[in-house]
Formats: C-alpha cells, sequence, structure tokens
C-alpha cells in the first residue's frame, strides 16, 4: 500500500490520482467527525471540501504524524469548524461549550466510533500524560496557538516545543503499533 507521504509527494507533482486516493482514504473519517461537529450533513460536506482544499493548497507546508495524513486533516477540519462556527449567526450557532464538549468526547458518538482509522488518533490522546493531553486541549480542542498554549501552561516556548515533539514521538508509536495490529488482521 502506497503511504500517505508518498501520495502527498505525488501530489504535488501533480498527480491528481494520487490525491484523490488520499481524499478516498481519509474523506469519511473527516466527514464523521465534521458531522459530530456540526450535527448537520450540508455543513458537514462544505467542511470536508474546505479541509481537503485546504490540504491541496498547503501540500509542500503539511507536517504528518508519522506516515498519515488524518490527523493534519482533522486538525484543518476543526479550524474551519471554528470559522464557520464565528461566521454562523448567534441565533443559529451552536455553544463553544457544546463544541469542546464534543471534541473532548468525539468517541460518544456510536458511529464515529466505528472509524478504526479516528479511533487511533484518541486511543493515543488518550495514553498521553496531563501535560501532553493538556496540550492537545489546548491546541486542537480549543484552537489556541503555541505561544499561547505555552504561556497557559507556565512553559518557555523551547520547552512548549520540546514537550510537543515528544508528544508526536509518542503519537507516531501508537500509529506504528496500530498498522501492525491491522496487518495482523
Amino acid at each position: 500500500m502506497i503511504t500517505d507521504t508518498e501520495l502527498i509527494q505525488r501530489s504535488m507533482d501533480r498527480d491528481d490520482r494520487a490525491f484523490s486516493e488520499l481524499f478516498d482514504r481519509h474523506a469519511t473519517a473527516v466527514y464523521r467527525y465534521a458531522f459530530r461537529l456540526t450535527r448537520d450533513s450540508a455543513d458537514a460536506q462544505r467542511l470536508v471540501q474546505e479541509t481537503f482544499l485546504t490540504a491541496w493548497r498547503r501540500l509542500a507546508d503539511i507536517s504528518l504524524v508519522g506516515e498519515s495524513l488524518l490527523p493534519w486533516l482533522i486538525a484543518a477540519c476543526r479550524n474551519h469548524a471554528f470559522a464557520l462556527r464565528r461566521s454562523t449567526p448567534a441565533s443559529t450557532s451552536l455553544p463553544l461549550e457544546w463544541i469542546n464538549a464534543e471534541l473532548a468526547n468525539p468517541l460518544a458518538n456510536e458511529q464515529f466510533a466505528r472509524g478504526a482509522e479516528v479511533e487511533w488518533a484518541y486511543a493515543a490522546i488518550g495514553r498521553l500524560g496531563e501535560t501532553d493531553r493538556r496540550i492537545v486541549e489546548l491546541c486542537l480542542y480549543e484552537g489556541r496557538s503555541y505561544a499561547e498554549a505555552a504561556a497557559i501552561l507556565g512553559l518557555t516556548p523551547s520547552a512548549f516545543t520540546a514537550v510537543l515533539e515528544r508528544a508526536k514521538g509518542k503519537a507516531r508509536t501508537v500509529l506504528s503499533r496500530f498498522r501492525e495490529s491491522e496487518a495482523m488482521l
């Protein structure tokens, strides 16, 4: 099987089939995540489109955790969901507390939980230590910048970066174990 890293490289070389394969590989998981955030099929589809359009435009800037594009796509989808929420009139928007609650426990929805390609990401987050988990909450769930998260945690930017790199390494290990277990099935 061709890795996401290889497909990204081929996409940068303008192989449209490679990007289509990335879409086919991850669109269902991104849609489930987007639907969980919005509870609206049209908004979820819009978020999927915006997420993959962003990925296409930023192919050269994408930093993967291991070999999977999915964590990057989930983070991009979350950012688009926050932007959608900000652009929606207050009378029809979801409360930020609701969105954060949904983000904090995305596996509560049984349909969403069926996506094996997403489960490993949340399993990895659940196995993180307190500081690492708090970084995920601040940066991914709450949308804070690294500088803001470092300040909240009382870390210097360099210490924050070191903790973040350690967390990414742990995520890579979990992904590797997940792939090994999937290969055995």
